[in-house]
């Protein structure tokens, strides 16, 4: 660039001749001897130059037709001259006949015009970057082969261009014109060279590369050696200053050997064409064979300017063969301009956006940021003094001070908004440069809402690798934790597909090498040595980079992330990112295990005090009986308050014993008598207090077999009407015709068999309490008669017209879901309301497994002394089991199973095998009152929606119970072999009871034909 910038010149441009080949340009002065310098003359493009002289005789050279030697050493005495010199110039114009007299004008010489070469300056400013990065890439790896290459393409690249876009003024310098063949002739060469060696060696490389390298730089270095030797010989036989003519048969020789010069450049340069077609060749194969994305974009990007670049080459082909000289003509020129710097931008963005070279492990981040922030800073500053100076010459002028004040109020507004723009700008290259500093806040929120909320190690893992994946955008990784001391790292947590190796052992090379460093990454293509344990066991696990997880100098897992989503590899900043987030899940790890260690210890603690409170409430228990609280003599009704439940009255058939003897007189302990300390009884016992002293309506709902009826008795035995009748009706035992005479009386004569006046259940209970057991079971027209008692106190007796007035208090039982009845038409709403004054809900016994110990007591003491067998204990195992157990048939149920147990146990205690087989393995035959889902696990252990809360829509829960409801009774008609009482006896229910299931499953026809 100094010698273009430098050297005199008049314009002339002659390239293998002495014809002017390109227009002369009106920034150089030419002019006629005798017309002044107004007068304009200059050769035209095909004028053949005759002499070139100075003006005042010093030196001059006569041209013979195509002796490019002698305007050669005319252009070196023209670049030598002062400026302003004046030079003789005669030249015959293009066309005119033999012998024609020259034409002669005079030429100022001047220095080139800096718009000839200042876009070689900028290109050759972004060379240099390049060929800065080849150079310290190569001097940092010089082991890299195609590191080196690259350094050789970037200095051959800068020599060729430089000397073909420039070629009138390299020419006429030696030693130039020696060194530019060689770089032109080597450009296509190391480029071969270079895309045959990257991103990784082509398998000709591998087998053939002494081969292939001798056939590369063989033919350019024999035609180097020709052209040398030519130029050599033409430069010592070359006359000095040009003033004796030449004899023919030199002149013929040099014309000869100028002709080899030209017919060697130009044979090579089909020879590039044919290497041009093979760099393109290799870059395809080279892009089928990248194994990762920012291999196959660093070279799609080199092959894209080559697939541009072609096209300029042609033309410029196309113009050689019209005419040879072309190539050495400035103007020509830039289609070789275009493809250089397609090329160099190409290069560029390999470089910059996908680590062509791995030139980010010496030309990092931190340095690019800085790089960039010190040239934006610069231009900020250059753009802040060239304002001051406009500033300063605009007030500087005659103006009006108004025009003064707008000019500084301008000055100060683009100040300012020149302040905001250069903050917004710094902003901007912070986030480009270091845009994961701006997600680092974002993952290590994650990390600590998961370690606040302490949650497990596996979800611990898959927020680290979300975080992880969010900030350096991937879509694979895996997290291996060690369980204890001296087990292997095993998969706690992955994102994407899982991986194929579930366990790291100790000696992997992976774990070896976290050991002593807290990152790994997978080197580059060009980087890699070809064998490389720990390389090797990251490919096989998939992943590019490898993080230790390390606690207390032990090494406590280890992160391994696959490729990014761009194909780019990790730089840096991304390692010293991942190892901060690495320390940061360390710690969450730890706690969460610390956490995890807490939670077990305060799981047994919880267990054992439990069990210990278990253990003093037996005791309490044991006291209470050996005190003599519930003794032996207990009668028949205090044995009901144990929790048998009383509804075996459902059990006779006999309409006359449904009416019980007279309630004794009020009896203020008789609550006392119900079992069961926990808090589900608690409440209720509560309610049933606060009910009695009230003559409202109660309704009592609950499972069969959860003591409903003895609530009845101890709502009535609390009550102001405790010495008066206490009559029991179960509605679900009699017919509706019998229903309706058993409860409001028939005459004589009211139908057939009534031979005599009856009185009916109402009657009998004036003045106390009439329990209408299973009042879901009543027919819509006893319904209705209800109601009207219950509205209206009178009723009149079968076949009677005499109405009849009652005071009696109405209690109410049932076990099904009387809102669903009433939705479905089944049971009148307003008598619901009638009866639902005051809502008790039996819990079932799975619901109260506290009170589960005192009951089985209570019946053993009752059964064993009832048997006459010294039976006074239930052993643990046999507690557990009872205690274990779902109870399908609530307290009924294990009244019924103590009984057997009772009966069968042979020494003094009851053992777990005294127990029914299904307490040991419960059988898959359960009702659904046990809350438990077909042939599984308890599904819902809550009462029916009736029972404690407003009418809600059927669920899917409700639909499978009532499907596994339906299944069980099927099972246990087919096991009795269609016998109902048997099926109901294994089912633990009344056989009432089970006869209404089946009306409700619409199985009594299968009943019926099991029967038959």
């Amino acid at each position: 660039m100094w010698v273009v910038a430098t050297s005199g010149d008049v314009g002339i441009r002659c390239v293998f001749g002495t014809a002017q080949k390109e227009a002369i340009s009106d920034r150089y002065t030419w002019f006629s001897p005798g017309g002044g310098p107004e007068a304009r003359l200059v050769p035209g493009v095909g004028d053949r130059l005759t002499r070139i002289a100075s003006a005042d005789g010093a030196w001059s050279f006569d041209l013979r037709e195509g002796d490019y030697t002698a305007v050669i050493r005319a252009q070196r005495e023209i670049a030598h001259s002062e400026d302003g010199r004046l030079l003789s110039v005669s030249w015959v114009p293009q066309g005119a006949p033999e012998g024609s007299e020259p034409i002669r004008a005079l030429a100022r010489v001047q220095r080139r015009p800096v718009a000839t070469y200042v876009w070689s300056f900028v290109w050759l400013a972004l060379e240099l970057v390049l060929f800065g990065i080849g150079l310290v890439v190569s001097w940092r790896r010089p082991n890299d082969r195609a590191a080196r290459v690259f350094f050789w393409l970037c200095v051959v690249t800068v020599g060729a261009y430089m000397g073909g876009y420039h070629w009138s003024e390299i020419v006429i310098n030696r030693p130039l014109i020696f060194a530019f063949p060689a770089m032109a002739m080597l450009v296509p060469i190391v480029t071969l060279h270079f895309y045959l060696v990257f991103p990784r060696p082509n398998p000709l490389m591998l087998l053939h590369r002494r081969r292939v390298l001798a056939g590369l730089y063989g033919v350019p270095a024999a035609c180097l050696v020709v052209l040398w030797a030519t130029m050599m010989w033409l430069s010592i036989t070359s006359p000095a200053g040009g003033a004796a003519p030449m004899p023919s048969d030199e002149a013929a020789r040099r014309m000869a050997a100028q002709g080899v010069i030209k017919w060697v450049a130009l044979g090579y340069v089909a020879y590039s064409v044919v290497i041009f077609a093979l760099c393109i060749a290799s870059l395809i194969f080279s892009d089928r064979r990248a194994r990762n994305r920012a291999e196959r974009n660093q070279v799609r990007w080199i092959l894209l300017a080559s697939i541009v670049s072609s096209a300029l080459i042609a033309y410029l082909l196309l113009l050689t063969v019209e005419d040879t000289a072309v190539l050495g003509v400035d103007s020509a020129a830039w289609p070789m301009y275009l493809v250089s710097l397609l090329y160099t931008s190409a290069y560029a963005v390999s470089i910059t956006r996908y680590k062509l070279m791995q030139a980010e492990e010496i030309f990092n981040r931190s340095v690019r940021y800085l790089l960039v922030s010190v040239g934006l800073g610069l231009l900020y500053s250059l753009l802040l003094v060239v304002g001051a100076f406009a500033a300063l010459i605009t007030l500087q002028d005659d103006q009006t001070s108004r025009e003064a004040t707008v000019v500084t109020v301008t000055a100060l507004v683009c100040l300012v908004l020149s302040g905001a723009v250069r903050r917004r700008f710094e902003q901007a290259i912070d986030r480009r440069f270091f845009r994961e500093k701006y997600k680092f806040d974002q993952a290590m929120r994650k990390m600590s809402q998961a370690v606040d909320r302490l949650v497990d190690r596996g979800t611990l893992g898959r927020r680290l690798l979300e975080a992880a994946a969010e900030v350096l955008g991937l879509d694979w990784g895996t997290i291996y934790l060690r369980e204890a001391p001296g087990r292997p790292l095993s998969v706690v947590a992955s994102l994407g597909p899982e991986p194929d190796q579930a366990k790291l052992p100790e000696d992997s090379p992976i774990v070896r090498r976290l050991r002593s460093r807290p990152t790994i990454r997978l080197p580059g293509s060009m980087s890699r040595s070809s064998h490389d344990p720990v390389a090797d066991a990251l490919i096989a696990l998939g992943g590019e980079v490898a993080a230790a997880l390390s606690s207390d100098g032990d090494l406590a897992g280890v992160l391994v992330l696959g490729p990014k989503r761009n194909g780019m590899p990790y730089d840096d900043e991304e390692l010293v990112f991942l190892a901060a987030l690495a320390s940061v899940a360390v710690l969450a790890i730890h706690s969460a295990s610390i956490h995890r260690t807490l939670e077990e210890l305060n799981r047994e603690l919880r267990d054992k005090v439990e069990k210990i409170a278990e253990q003093q409430r037996r005791i309490l228990v044991l006291q209470d009986q050996l005190m003599g609280g519930h003794g032996s003599s207990a009668s028949p009704a205090s044995g009901a308050a144990a929790g048998s439940g009383s509804e075996a009255g459902a059990r006779v058939d006999d309409p006359s014993r449904l009416v019980g003897p007279p309630a004794p007189s009020t009896d203020p302990e008789a609550l006392e008598r119900i079992r069961g300390s926990s808090p589900p009884m608690r409440r209720v016992l509560d309610t049933v207090r606060k009910a009695a002293a009230s003559p409202s309506a109660v309704l009592i709902l609950g499972e069969s077999g959860t003591g409903k009826e003895l609530l009845a008795e101890a709502i009535h035995a609390a009550s102001p009407r405790a010495s008066r009748p206490f009559v029991k009706v179960h509605c679900a035992a009699l017919a509706p015709g019998l229903l309706e005479s058993e409860l409001f009386g028939h005459v004589r004569g009211a139908f057939t068999g009534a031979d005599r006046d009856r009185v009916g259940r109402f009657q009998q209970a004036d003045g106390g309490t009439l329990l209408l057991d299973e009042i879901g079971d009543v027919s819509p027209e006893v319904q209705t008669k209800l109601l009207r008692v219950l509205q209206t106190k009178t009723f009149e007796r079968v076949g009677s017209s005499q109405p009849i007035t009652v005071d009696v208090r109405i209690v109410a039982a049932t076990h099904r879901d009387l809102p669903a009845m009433i939705r479905a038409g089944r049971f009148r709403e307003d008598l619901y309301y009638r009866l639902n004054v005051i809502s008790i809900v039996a819990p079932p016994l799975r619901d109260r497994r506290e009170d589960i110990f005192e009951l089985a007591v209570t019946f053993l003491r009752r059964y064993s002394e009832r048997s006459g067998k010294p039976i006074s204990r239930l052993e643990d195992d046999a507690i557990e089991a009872l205690t274990a157990y779902h109870w399908p048939g609530n307290v009924r149920e294990l009244e019924n199973v103590i009984e057997r147990a009772v009966v069968l146990a042979e020494g003094s205690s009851i053992s777990r095998a005294d127990l029914p087989a299904e307490l040991s393995s419960p059988r898959l035959r359960r009702l659904p009152s046990s809350s438990r889902s077909r042939r599984g696990r308890p599904k819902r252990p809550v009462p029916p929606s009736g029972w404690d809360s407003p009418p809600i829509a059927s669920s899917d829960s409700d639909l499978d119970l009532d499907t596994f409801e339906r299944h069980q009774l099927r099972d246990a008609l087919t096991e009795a072999r269609g016998n109902k009482s048997e099926a109901a006896r294994l089912l633990g229910l009344p056989r009432s009871t089970l006869v209404s299931k089946l009306k409700k499953h619409g199985l009594m026809t299968i009943e019926d034909g099991q029967e038959s």
